[in-house]
């Protein structure tokens, strides 16, 4: 019989470094021509693909809606034109920040082509500084944890050492049947991605499996010690009517640096993504700002201002309009 094609669920919150581990997995001294990526962005314009292209992979993106919900058919149509013309031995799909993974397996489980795929494992990526507010993002932030296989706890460097210990502590104690990773820049071993769930996990002692066993298991009545923490497809209505707004915009004429950077630092913690290209004209650069905290980094690559939102209950033409006032005079 033919090898199912093995699916890598990659999850995580906006801005926890999910298309930061694409490119590190893309740079694996490992064959990947057998490897097929599906990214899905919320908004119109497509800004995660901008940087992995012509890193060895096939790339197919999704974009103007979540792959859990709005575009559930659109994910299924590009998974079966992935079978039927690669055949690839593994499909990275890359979620979307607001994407509910119990969502998406239900999705894989009950296609057409289910006998054709297993589900390999759940990668959830975390911004380590997340973990201590955890309680402000709500329900998602919470599934999309409780129903990893593998967290990969991102960002360490950021956070005080002894923080470190207590954060790891407390999610293993919170999510017990993951494996929890600490990286910088999501930087992690090429085992973490190809073992099974269970396999091998490499930071837990037989000690602390000990330790974090859940109390059904320890007693002997959970039915499923790997599976029983996670969450029901059904329980996604819960918050697939939240007021999430994506919106994007596109200008071709150079930015107004100061103006921009003076947009940005006033954004109001509702709008919390930002995401893309800006051109200031005689440089581009790309930035990357989620709920206050924001990178910058060189870009040579676009000659085009392309970004895109994410924000919560907002007018998102009151943001377009400020936007504007942005653009240099011509």
């Amino acid at each position: 019989m033919k090898e199912k094609t093995k699916i890598i669920l990659l999850s995580g919150f906006l801005g926890s470094g999910k298309t930061t581990l694409l490119k590190h997995i893309m740079a694996f001294d490992t064959d990947m021509s057998d490897t097929v990526i599906i990214m899905n962005e919320v908004g119109e314009v497509g800004i995660d693909g901008l940087l992995i292209k012509n890193l060895g992979c096939d790339v197919v993106e999704l974009t103007s809606g979540c792959i859990c919900c709005s575009m559930s058919d659109d994910l299924q149509e590009s998974i079966q034109e992935i079978l039927n013309h690669f055949g690839p031995r593994y499909i990275i799909i890359e979620a979307t920040g607001v994407a509910d993974p119990a969502a998406v397996s239900e999705i894989l489980a009950t296609a057409d082509f289910k006998d054709q795929i297993e589900l390999h494992k759940v990668i959830t990526v975390m911004d380590a500084e997340c973990w201590e507010v955890r309680n402000v993002f709500g329900t998602l932030f919470f599934r999309q944890l409780n129903q990893a296989d593998t967290i990969i706890f991102n960002k360490v460097d950021l956070l005080d050492k002894n923080d470190i210990a207590n954060f790891l502590s407390e999610i293993h104690q919170s999510i017990p049947n993951a494996q929890v990773i600490p990286a910088v820049n999501c930087s992690i071993e090429p085992e973490v991605l190809w073992t099974k769930p269970n396999e091998h996990n490499l930071l837990t002692s037989e000690s602390d499996i000990q330790q974090n066993e859940c109390t059904r298991c320890k007693n002997g009545t959970c039915g499923d010690h790997i599976n029983h923490h996670k969450t029901t497809f059904q329980d996604h209505a819960i918050f697939t009517d939240k007021s999430y707004v994506t919106f994007s915009f596109t200008e071709s004429t150079p930015m107004n640096e100061t103006a921009f950077k003076s947009f940005v630092a006033q954004m109001p913690w509702e709008l919390f993504r930002l995401k893309g290209t800006v051109n200031f004209g005689d440089h581009s650069m790309m930035i990357n700002s989620v709920a206050g905290k924001t990178e910058w980094q060189p870009w040579e690559k676009e000659v085009e201002t392309r970004l895109a939102f994410v924000g919560w209950n907002i007018k998102a033409d009151d943001f377009l309009s400020q936007l504007k006032k942005c653009v240099r005079n011509k």
